[in-house]
């Protein structure tokens, strides 16, 4: 399909998961004249993505719904949708909604509802188009882009916005031999994986993050009564979210640190004065978070590095905290004894009948053991694009149309998202949301961080077809 560029600006979307349906949500809503948006996207439904995909009630967003409205100028949108829809769609909001962690499938139909709503409302004249196949190359001009999808289709747009969310990492010669074992989930959202392992005696998972939460949850969920080894390599254990305020924003009472160190240094003082004062060590992320994205960009790639490597575990704990409805699972299986944490490095794994021979490094030595269940708690986030095996991440990196980013993480791009080519020259028709910008804006893979991103972007591109519209008449 050729868009007509006489009769409508056109937008073309590669990705339909969240920061890809929030896009068009905000471009929809907000434009002055007429669009012709197209999302490329496999899925059936747009808005979900790996995060919202999962059918699990007790896999819960890790934030209360006050916070997690698609429109801040109306934060008690997602808390309203809750009361009116939530029932039909399978779950009961408690009293008290604004507080309430409500489940991520449901999350993800919001996202789609919302979508819908907007493609329904939009400007007179405008289109909306969901393609469903994947990109497989990109070429650019100066003033229209051309993508092939993977189902042979030319699609010409003036302006293009790559929302490509995650991706999974190659298994490595260690979960590749186990990878058909009926005793191996290599994800805690593989319902059918996850019910082999209800009679198992002892799971191991490895990572302790919030994907170990889920995975917990989920066997508690099925009636699992056996034992749970879980094992980090720094020895980090999430915990759940609780109702710490704000004490004081510490950070903007002087200038912001620019090493990974004096950061650090920082944190820990402000952590040792809230533990002095009986106060909760939670209210440590909301005073760092407003400041993380300068915190970033102000430093150079050596900190951004070495904070990556030594810091970056204890961020995550620390700033993403679980959900305490689905944290309970964990803390009842704790209190009873069936759940032990320990700082361990998994170095191997082989079958052995129906079970899982695994070999550990911990502190004390190597330790051989077998498992009636194990499953990958890591997260799988690939965001080395030079490790991507996605032949359209290949093909934008062998045409030059992209660069890595010089992090390891997403591609380059200006810190307004414009993303810049391997000769260094910045795509004015092409730009990157979400996950693609982890090296320009670190946690970019947040529900606030992308919903500011998406505003941002379609305030930009609209700008700029607004002028032309006007230039035109």
């Amino acid at each position: 399909m050729h868009i007509d560029p006489h009769s409508h600006h056109s937008i073309a979307i590669i990705g339909g998961g969240f920061a890809g349906a929030l896009t068009a949500i905000k471009l929809l809503d907000r434009t002055e004249v007429p669009l012709s948006i197209t999302i490329l996207e496999p899925r059936e439904e747009l808005g979900r993505g790996v995060a919202y995909s999962t059918v699990e009630t007790v896999h819960l967003v890790n934030g209360p719904a006050s916070t997690f409205s698609l429109h801040p100028e109306e934060p008690e949108h997602l808390v309203r949708w809750l009361g009116d829809h939530a029932p039909r769609y399978g779950w009961t909001p408690p009293a008290d909604i604004a507080s309430s962690f409500p489940p991520r499938y449901l999350y993800g139909t919001y996202v789609r509802d919302e979508l819908r709503r907007a493609i329904s409302t939009a400007r007179s004249g405008s289109i909306f188009r969901h393609v469903r196949a994947s990109a497989s190359t990109l070429v650019s001009a100066p003033h229209r882009v051309a993508i092939t999808t993977s189902e042979g289709e030319t699609i010409e747009a003036d302006e293009v916005i790559l929302a490509l969310g995650v991706f999974q990492p190659e298994l490595a010669a260690r979960e590749a031999s186990v990878a058909t074992h009926a005793a191996y989930a290599a994800s805690p959202w593989d319902s059918g994986a996850l019910d082999r392992l209800v009679d198992a005696e002892e799971i191991l998972l490895v990572g302790s993050s919030l994907s170990m939460v889920d995975a917990v949850a989920s066997m508690e969920a099925r009636g699992f009564r056996g034992q749970y080894r879980v094992i980090s390599r720094r020895g980090q254990f999430i915990e759940d979210r609780r109702n710490a305020t704000l004490e004081r924003d510490f950070l903007a009472e002087g200038p912001l640190p620019t090493t990974a160190r004096s950061l650090l240094s920082v944190v820990k003082a402000e952590r040792r004065a809230l533990a002095a004062a009986g106060k909760d060590w939670q209210a440590l992320p909301l005073a760092i978070r407003p400041h993380i994205l300068p915190l970033w960009q102000r430093a150079g790639d050596a900190e951004r590095l070495r904070f990556a490597r030594h810091l970056r575990a204890f961020w995550d704990v620390t700033a993403h905290r679980a959900a305490p409805e689905s944290y309970r699972a964990v803390s009842n299986a704790v209190t009873e004894g069936r759940l032990r944490h320990q700082p361990a490095r998994l170095l191997s794994m082989k079958p052995s009948g129906r079970l899982i021979a695994a070999t550990l490094k911990t502190r004390s030595g190597t330790e051989a053991h077998s498992f009636g269940g194990v499953i990958d708690c890591r997260g799988h986030q690939l965001h080395d694009w030079r490790r991507i095996s996605d032949p359209f991440v290949k093909n934008l990196l062998e045409s030059g149309e992209v660069r890595p980013h010089s992090t390891g993480f997403g591609i380059d791009a200006t810190e307004q998202g414009d993303v810049i080519s391997e000769e260094g020259r910045v795509h004015r028709n092409i730009s990157a949301i979400g996950h693609p910008l982890r090296g320009v804006a670190w946690e970019s893979s947040s529900i606030t961080e992308q919903r500011a991103q998406a505003i941002a972007l379609a305030d930009r591109i609209l700008g700029k077809l607004t002028l032309l519209s006007l230039i035109a008449s």
